[in-house]
């Protein structure tokens, strides 16, 4: 018997009537994309079925003694079951790759396949990669042993079960010590460097000698960094040593950092617009389309998470790339201002009235020793600020130089300073660093003669009394040098050359960091501290009369 029709169905139908074509082919489309997503899911699901099938085992470890070759060779039966799960082909099925020959080609042992190797990656990637492909063609891999007819394939260095792309940047130092062992496999086996490429061993230089803390830097830097093209930028176009634009140490030593503007990269394949450029779609189109939004991602990481340079940094210290701003721009307002000071000092002393000091008594005021250590300590200073500040804004004398530079004058530095030290206790000249009961009436008489006496002609207050060598100026200004930025500089340099001495958190800092500010800060204030020292030294009876004083020992009593 017909039912008369609810209200409800009537308002349905008559909106189905109502619909237009475009939502219609809408729903159409998600009708299709849900059936598209289920029988991918029941692909994944059967994927996983057959690869629980081949990990019973092929992901036991006892594979490898139990089946090898007729000279006992590694067959490389064995999958990481963990390393498997992690990876990108993780819901692939085993037999994609590995294709039987036939009807129950896995069900006796040892299994028959179609190929004696693996389907190659590029039957399922060759679209999606095509730049890899041309960077490959270019790479001095295929010229050196692929074009030779020896066997190259992808799998040489990517390992197909346990390839991954990092999803936080904790997993960056894994994988780049993944991706170096694979380099350092080859190129450190004898034999199988030989087979591949008719080449001994010996014949090439992998000791990499030249570079400070090799350990640290094969963990932290890619092979492919360095030995990549357009200087690691191209990752699969190795370049043949003394050839193409490699990068040197400048390019990540430096600020912007090509660790991460150029390198650290990482696909994300669903991310918006990487597919564009590949074949795939109707490029021109897209676009047209899209060309605002891809304007805004021009020069960004596919992957949502960034380079991962967002936090490649966090809790590190590298030279000349993690700098901190706001210390070098104090340090140029304190350079640029003592400058000025000095500037004015030189311009008002000019049309001021000079002190005549005339049939003043020569007198002997500063030891041997102490001249020596001070010759020697000004140069090694000078040096390692100018070797100091090439490492830190890259610039200068260069870094490779820069920092060759400052290593070996850095030894050298503590040893006068020890010498000094001891000898300023076993003299007795430390008295003269030794505040005297008229040390605040001093000062003030000191400062007051450098910035109104000077101009008017009136006597230097110090006298150049040997008893009394320093000013209470001169003591503040050489106790804080002497006895605590020297010591300080020497410390924090030991700390950064040999970091496995270093804490590794400071107060709940970045050890490294720290050691690196107090370093930096300390090294600012002595160049600050070097321009003060040597104006002043000009204001003697002549421009030059101290200078001589620090050659000879000796001064005319004011």
């Amino acid at each position: 018997m017909f039912k008369k029709p609810s209200v409800s169905c009537l308002a349905a139908a008559i909106a189905l009537a109502a619909m237009s074509e475009a939502t219609a082919q809408e729903l159409a489309t998600k009708e299709v994309t849900r059936e598209f997503y289920q029988e991918a899911k029941q692909m994944r699901d059967a994927a996983r079925s057959n690869r629980a099938s081949c990990l019973a085992c092929h992901g036991r470890p006892d594979i490898v003694d139990r089946w090898r070759t007729s000279v006992g060779g590694s067959l490389g039966l064995h999958v990481d079951p963990v390393q498997y799960g992690r990876s990108v082909h993780r819901d692939q099925d085993c037999r994609s790759c590995h294709l039987g020959e036939g009807k129950g080609a896995f069900e006796t042992v040892p299994h028959r396949f179609e190929t004696k190797v693996a389907v190659d990656c590029e039957s399922c990637h060759g679209d999606y990669f095509k730049d890899i492909v041309d960077q490959v063609a270019r790479s001095h891999h295929t010229k050196a042993i692929a074009n030779k007819g020896k066997d190259f394939p992808c799998y040489s260095c990517h390992d197909a079960h346990a390839f991954r792309l990092p999803k936080r940047p904790e997993d960056i130092r894994e994988n780049i010590i993944a991706a170096n062992a694979h380099c350092i496999r080859c190129h450190h086996d004898l034999r199988g460097y030989e087979a591949l490429t008719d080449r001994k061993l010996l014949d090439q230089n992998i000791a990499h000698w030249f570079l400070p803390h090799r350990e640290r830097h094969f963990e932290a830097v890619r092979c492919v960094d360095c030995h990549g093209g357009n200087k690691g930028a191209e990752r699969h176009v190795i370049v043949e040593v003394g050839e193409g634009d490699k990068a040197n140490c400048t390019y990540c030593h430096a600020r912007p950092s090509a660790l991460v503007t150029q390198l650290n990269r990482y696909r994300q394949e669903e991310s918006a617009f990487s597919m564009i450029g590949r074949g795939l779609f109707d490029d021109e189109s897209i676009a047209d389309t899209n060309a605002s939004a891809m304007a805004a991602r021009a020069g960004r990481s596919d992957s949502e998470l960034g380079f991962m340079n967002t936090r490649l940094f966090d809790r590190k210290y590298i030279v000349g790339a993690t700098y901190t701003s706001r210390l070098n721009i104090a340090f140029v307002l304190l350079l640029g201002t003592i400058l000025a000071m000095v500037l004015i000092h030189v311009l008002v002393r000019a049309f001021g009235v000079k002190a005549a000091i005339e049939g003043g008594e020569e007198v002997s005021t500063i030891p041997l020793l102490i001249r020596v250590w001070h010759w020697i300590n000004a140069f090694l200073f000078v040096v390692l600020m100018v070797s100091g500040f090439s490492m830190h804004f890259a610039s200068g004398v260069g870094f490779e130089m820069g920092r060759a530079i400052h290593v070996v004058f850095a030894v050298l530095l503590p040893a006068p300073w020890i010498l000094y030290v001891t000898y300023l206790a076993i003299s007795g000249e430390l008295r003269q660093y030794a505040p005297r009961p008229d040390f605040l009436s001093g000062g003030f008489a000191q400062l007051r003669y450098y910035l109104y006496g000077i101009y008017h002609g009136l006597k230097n207050p110090s006298g150049h009394d040997p008893d009394r060598r320093l000013n209470p100026l001169q003591q503040i200004f050489y106790n804080a040098m002497i006895f605590v930025i020297i010591p300080v500089l020497i410390l924090t340099g030991v700390g950064l050359y040999f970091p496995e001495l270093t804490p590794g958190t400071i107060f709940g800092f970045p050890g490294e960091r720290v050691m690196a500010l107090i370093h930096s800060t300390s090294s600012f204030l002595s160049a600050g501290f070097l321009v003060i020292h040597v104006y002043l030294c000009t204001t003697g009876e002549s421009s030059l009369a101290l200078f001589r004083s620090m050659v000879t020992g000796k001064k005319r009593r004011a």
